[in-house]
């Protein structure tokens, strides 16, 4: 019955006609336009029958009649709350009947009143639907909205299962209360988030470490590789990436998790990073096959098929209702006045003209649209500006801090002082945040990106520049967002991307809704507007094996093949699993997997190129599995060179030394050759090694940032290169987060792992042990055992530095280092603010 009466008004064009009406009084108030307002009488005929209109719709099951009703109640409320106070409780009784609890208790803070207010058959109704919503986890009662309730009993199957749902819709609560669950019933010992960057280890990591400590769980949180000497705790949480866990299933073959969530699953389909977030999902089921498997992500079409690949059945819980909603608007410059841009809202598909801002400034650029525009109209609340990289977040960022009259907050200038101090005095993020500007992209050291982000949540920062981090998950959402012709590296945005951008305008229990401004539209290189949310995904992997397989079978008998140096290989890793599969008898399954039946002339060439490039290396499996990031022709022409050198000069030529040893310059020089001639095959004139060898040795003794950019900027000064200090901190940030943390740890891994192949063939298996984990010191930027403990425990590697600088012992194992931190008055301890906040996060519950 409610159903088709909601179909009744939904099919009924004078309801889509008081919608847009509504609309335009909304957004010409929020503008400061003259709208077209009806008449008074006629307003409040129209104001009543919206509102009837939107209780009767949230009760829909259709998700768009449900998202119209949570708009009209929403944009009334906003509206005519003083005029009309009865709004505010027919609000209330529609986020009930949404089921969108969490908006109903910020609607309830910002005006002040409370459901008990309303008619007793009413509250009644509200409670049953409450009730039905909450789960219980210890003493503690949660409320959950419809998408989340149902997310929480799909999990309790226990079954695989695949969701979709957008950014804001409380995916991720639900999984880690979830996870803490099983924690508490003991159903699990170990559970692994994957992330896709250390940016989101940071997110994700913060938040399982409340849960951990509010819980009093004997559970320990995982961030870091730990090295095989290392021992695994007898309970933990892994929130890594897939490189980190990569490390961590090859030194440990014990580790069995219980759970697999893949946050941001649309992953997959990431190129070479994509098939090792397979692989580390696949040898992770295959220790313990009952593991329960997750996959999630924002707008994915059919998420229960990216189970498929690994042989499992997934159960879908999708939605696409936003917690918040989002308000389109167009921004035209292409005016006589350059200082003004005609404002545009997409109402129902079409453009709602509202009228016309004016800038101070001229509107002549892509920078100029963007700062001017945002200044002008991001006054309502916090903004978010979309840029295209490092250079052009700076250049925005100081546009924006550009203006006269700012005076910084004491929470502004103490972040200024943190920011100096954690990368460089003239680094211009310090200057930027004392007029309440940011910027904020993946090169940034996490405490600093963190530090933003808090900065940014708590409201000392208004405006905020940043990069593709946005679309790879990090939580930062804002009352505005502005872009203007936004690409992804360097392709206009798809539609995808765009709409998971657009869910970052809008703030969960801050708003109701958010702002998007879409600047100069008709000029974009593309049209996101016109395609698709939903994204289809298909593991990187089984592409690979399908549609592309005659590309994979001409890479595998190339052996010859010079790479890019800059970047990996398409086929690399695809090229190694498959080998890898081979070696362990898992072929054929691999293969059938994918589509490829017995009999299949793709399979057969596939299968006889594997077994042909197997025939042509002298290499074992225990080898091949440590390194799958490298082609095994590289890592043959790595054990010749090795073997030679080996045979002339015995282990301690090849063998590393300690970061930290004397004489580790020259044999770093040595190695970085090697690798960079056999893995990377760059020629014998190249000199790079000696840049990258002091680079890493200071990176891995713990050096902070600001001595490495100025060991950086005096190198450049002895050689004659000419280079700004802004472009020398840029390019050192890249250098140790693409370079460093990764070029580094895939070639470092490579070499000792063939290092330990080679001693263990000519019988120096007792100097094995003498080889360093240098992957592990290159990933935390730390040797030394105390400040390895430390990064171990969660703290940032600035923090890190700062707590070794202060604790007497240098050989603190991980327990003993978290007993330490406990003992500490973090109030009285000599270190900046943000890390003595980034302590209390970890160790203190809230």
């Amino acid at each position: 019955m409610i159903e088709e009466l909601a179909e009744r008004i939904w099919s009924n064009p004078k309801f889509h006609d008081d919608t847009s009406n509504l609309r335009n009084l909304v957004f010409s108030d929020m503008f400061g336009f003259d709208g077209a307002a009806p008449e008074v009488g006629e307003r409040n005929l129209m104001l009543r029958r919206l509102t009837s209109s939107a209780l009767t719709l949230a009760c829909s099951e259709r998700s768009e009649l449900r998202k119209r009703s949570y708009e009209i109640a929403t944009g009334i409320s906003e509206y005519a709350s003083q005029t009309h106070p009865g709004s505010v409780y027919a609000l209330l009784l529609a986020l009930s009947r949404l089921g969108n609890f969490p908006a109903m208790e910020f609607a309830k803070r910002r005006y002040e009143v409370s459901e008990f207010a309303l008619p007793q058959r009413t509250i009644a109704e509200n409670s049953a639907r409450r009730q039905h919503n909450s789960v219980t986890l210890g003493a503690q009662d949660f409320s959950l909205t419809d998408f989340q309730f149902g997310l929480w009993n799909k999990l309790s199957s226990q079954r695989t299962i695949g969701i979709s749902a957008p950014t804001s819709a409380g995916k991720s609560f639900v999984l880690q209360f979830y996870a803490r669950k099983l924690f508490e019933k003991e159903q699990i010992s170990y559970a692994s988030i994957l992330v896709p960057s250390r940016a989101l280890i940071t997110q994700v990591s913060e938040d399982v470490s409340s849960w951990l400590t509010n819980s009093g769980l004997e559970v320990e949180l995982i961030t870091t590789p730990i090295p095989a000497e290392g021992k695994l705790p007898a309970k933990a949480v892994f929130v890594v990436t897939q490189e980190r866990m990569q490390l961590l299933l090859s030194a440990h073959p014990n580790l069995s998790p219980e759970l697999v969530v893949v946050d941001e699953a649309q992953n997959l389909g990431d190129g070479p990073r994509g098939v090792l977030l397979s692989a580390v999902i696949e040898e992770s089921l295959r220790r313990f096959d009952k593991c329960q498997l997750v996959f999630a992500g924002p707008n994915l079409s059919a998420p229960e098929k990216l189970a498929h690949g690994f042989a499992r059945e997934a159960v879908p819980v999708s939605t696409d209702e936003p917690t918040v909603a989002q308000n389109i608007f167009f921004l035209d410059t292409g005016n006589t006045d350059q200082y003004s841009a005609k404002v545009s809202f997409w109402n129902d598909g079409q453009p709602l003209e509202l009228g016309t801002v004016g800038c101070d400034q001229p509107l002549q650029d892509h920078k100029s649209k963007l700062v001017n525009l945002g200044l002008r109209l991001g006054g309502n609340g916090q903004s978010l500006f979309y840029a295209y990289g490092p250079s052009e977040c700076e250049e925005i960022a100081f546009g924006l801090s550009d203006v006269e009259g700012r005076e910084p907050t004491p929470a502004q200038e103490e972040l200024s002082k943190f920011v100096k101090e954690a990368v460089h005095p003239d680094f211009q993020l310090a200057s930027f945040v004392r007029q309440g500007v940011g910027y904020h992209y993946g090169r940034l050291p996490s405490l600093v990106r963190k530090a933003i982000e808090d900065a940014f949540s708590e409201g000392n920062l208004n405006y905020l520049v940043t990069t593709s981090t946005l679309l790879q998950g990090v939580n930062l959402p804002a009352r505005n967002l502005f872009l203007h012709n936004p690409r992804k590296g360097d392709d206009p945005i798809s539609s995808v991307d765009f709409w998971n951008l657009a869910g970052r305008a809008g703030r969960l229990g801050k708003e109701f809704s958010g702002n998007i401004f879409l600047i100069d539209y008709g000029s974009w290189e593309a049209d996101p507007l016109s395609g698709t949310s939903d994204r289809e995904v298909e593991p990187t992997l089984l592409s690979h094996l399908s549609s592309q397989a005659d590309g994979l079978i001409d890479y595998i008998k190339d052996r010859d093949r010079v790479p890019d140096p800059r970047v990996q290989d398409e086929y690399e890793n695809t090229f190694v699993k498959l080998v890898q599969d081979q070696m362990k008898g898992r072929l054929s399954e691999t293969l059938s997997r994918a589509g490829l039946d017995e009999g299949n002339q793709t399979r057969i060439e596939l299968q006889a190129s594997i077994v042909k490039a197997l025939d042509e290396v002298d290499l074992d499996e225990k080898t091949i599995s440590s390194t799958p990031t490298v082609s095994i022709y590289k890592q043959q022409s790595l054990l010749d060179r090795l073997e030679k050198s080996l045979k002339a000069k015995g282990p301690d030529y090849v063998i590393p030394k300690h970061p930290r040893d004397s004489y580790a310059y020259h044999s770093y020089i040595a190695v970085l050759q090697r690798c960079h001639q056999e893995i990377l095959k760059l020629p014998k004139k190249d000199k790079s090694a000696k840049y990258f060898t002091q680079l890493i040795l200071r990176w891995m003794r713990g050096d902070p940032l600001p001595m490495i950019i100025d060991a950086n900027l005096k190198y450049n000064q002895d050689r004659g290169i000419k280079s700004n200090t802004a472009t020398v901190i840029r390019k050192t940030l890249t250098e140790i987060e693409n370079d460093v943390r990764f070029k580094y740890v895939r070639l470092f891994s490579c070499y000792n792992a063939v290092l330990e192949f080679a001693l263990r063939k000519h019988g120096y298996e007792d100097s094995i042990k003498s080889i360093p984990a240098i992957p592990v010191y290159l990933e935390m930027g730390a040797s030394s055992v105390s400040m390895m403990s430390f990064i171990g425990l969660g703290l940032s590697r600035f923090t890190s530095t700062q707590l070794q600088r202060l604790a007497r012992r240098v050989d603190m194992s991980q327990e003993e280092a978290r007993l330490w931190v406990r003992r500490q008055n973090v109030d009285a301890l000599d270190i900046p603010s943000a890390s003595a906040k980034e302590i209390r996060r970890l160790f203190q519950a809230a």
